[in-house]
């Protein structure tokens, strides 16, 4: 990591994420990158936020909701980390076109902007579900990805941005589908279109009044989601309300086309609602969307659109890119090597390691280490005069049984602080939960991954594929906390093969 404020070009994020490319946003408060999973060989997409802490918790619930949200319409994020001086979101990195571009050269038909509204809306839901709201919906943020699915971008859950106004953003989306144009009633940055059409009072057309093959029931359902004077409908309803409409005839195509637009690119759009099981991250496949691309290269553009909303709009820094696919090594690396997986663990299958020079009593809250909650952890006591546990012991340890032999590539340590030294230990046999058994661990285990000195709150331990059953997470050295030492670890995760 190099020493300046914010990472920059061939930094490493927790010992997993390399930085390839700066897309766009500013050099301060929130950035794109395109990066590289040196795990895993695939492109990512890291957006980077300045500073963490306070700051950036909304962004890290959100990416935590997002993560959890089982719906095809949502990008897959992978990691989301807070390193106080800086916080960041790892998601998928996208390639096709954002619906901004489409809009730019051309409005969709009703059935299409229907279909693709809906599927947006199903991840909104999705979201609310989890209780957080999105706060960056407009077409710069909503993908058309090149396995024909619509891909919702990860949530910003601003403070102080309810459900209501996404609900209100997918009503302004929709009339941009329809009329190419935005509603200023809805706040949004950098859409990239045109203001919508206003009436002698300042109240926006009705979209069928700007497209006239829109159906009046469809412009009718639209007028209302933009009128603040009318309750909105939640956004789960109204995904059943747009696929009721789509399904009684109320959007059939027009026999013309709107007077600016062309046929629609969008001829078919695969829009599964549900995923019938999450997938391991990042096995997505992308294909081609002829008819997207076709437009884009008509343009003279060929895009990777992952948006980043706001700011000093990196989303239309991104579509700017030219060149071939940035991903294409990393999918075809994809298809050669599993996907690692992550091993279930419960608090019976963990322990402290605490050999001799220990008291073997500080051992309370080691469960919470499994739980998958980042605000519970186990700690170690706080150690005066030097950081390798007071000079009192060669160090601590979290001992893991997976149960039977396993191919492991990878545990995940997350910390409440950066400055320990951490590696991991690897055995075929459990000498025991006692003092004796703890100082054979110590002697006998094998070195998988090297000591990380001076590591960040998440480190990554590469095991390289060893074949073992038992690890330990080895601690030789605390970060200073309150005059003395202490670590706080809130989460381990395992991954094999």
């Amino acid at each position: 990591m190099s020493s300046a404020e914010v990472p920059s070009v061939g930094d490493l994020l927790a010992e997993r994420y390399r930085l390839e490319e700066h897309v766009g946003g500013s050099n301060g408060h929130r950035q794109l990158w395109r990066g590289v999973d040196v795990l895993l060989h695939r492109s990512v997409a890291v957006v980077l936020r300045s500073p963490g802490g306070e700051d950036a918790a909304p962004t890290m619930t959100a990416a935590v909701a997002a993560s959890r949200a089982h719906v095809d319409s949502m990008v897959d994020v992978y990691d989301a980390v807070d390193e106080g001086r800086f916080a960041y979101v790892v998601r998928e990195w996208v390639n096709g076109s954002s619906l901004r571009g489409v809009l730019e050269r051309q409005t969709l038909e009703s059935a299409h902007a229907l279909e693709l509204v809906a599927s947006v809306a199903d991840a909104v839901a999705a979201l609310h579900d989890g209780g957080v709201t999105h706060a960056d919906l407009h077409p710069g943020s909503i993908l058309l990805s090149e396995d024909d699915r619509v891909m919702v971008t990860e949530p910003r859950n601003e403070p102080g941005n309810t459900q209501v106004e996404d609900v209100r953003a997918l009503g302004a989306t929709l009339y941009a589908c329809l009329t190419g144009a935005w509603p200023r009633v809805v706040a949004a940055e950098n859409t990239g279109l045109p203001d919508a059409a206003t009436d002698e009072w300042g109240r926006v057309l009705d979209a069928a009044a700007v497209v006239p093959a829109v159906p009046a029931a469809l412009s009718t359902l639209t007028a209302d989601l933009l009128d603040h004077t009318q309750p909105p409908p939640s956004a789960a309803e109204l995904a059943v309300e747009l696929r009721r409409l789509g399904e009684a005839g109320a959007a059939e195509p027009a026999a013309t086309a709107a007077p600016h637009t062309a046929t629609s690119v969008l001829n078919s759009i695969n829009l599964g609602r549900f995923r019938p099981e999450t997938p391991p991250a990042g096995m997505k496949r992308l294909a081609v969307i002829a008819a997207v691309i076709a437009a884009v290269i008509f343009a003279g553009v060929v895009t990777s659109a992952l948006v980043l909303g706001g700011g000093d709009d990196p989303a239309g820094a991104q579509e700017e890119v030219t060149g071939e696919d940035t991903a294409a090594d990393a999918s075809e690396d994809e298809t050669e090597v599993a996907a690692p997986t992550e091993v279930e663990l419960d608090e019976d299958a963990i322990r402290v390691v605490d050999p001799p020079g220990g008291s073997r009593e500080n051992t309370e809250g080691i469960e919470n280490v499994v739980d998958g909650n980042a605000s519970t952890g186990w700690s170690t006591a706080t150690f005066y005069n030097d950081p390798k546990f007071g000079n009192l012991k060669p160090g601590m340890g979290i001992f893991i049984d997976l149960g039977e032999v396993r191919e492991v590539t990878s545990v995940r340590v997350q910390m409440t602080s950066a400055g320990a030294t951490v590696g991991l230990l690897g055995g075929d046999e459990d000498p025991g939960d006692s003092s004796e058994g703890d100082q054979a661990i110590v002697d006998s285990f094998d070195v998988l991954a090297e000591p990380v000195e001076d590591a960040n709150t998440n480190v990554e331990l590469q095991a390289g594929g060893a074949s073992t059953r038992y690890l330990v997470v080895w601690v030789t050295e605390l970060p200073a906390s309150s005059g003395g030492f202490k670590l706080t670890v809130s989460d381990i995760n395992v991954f094999v093969r």
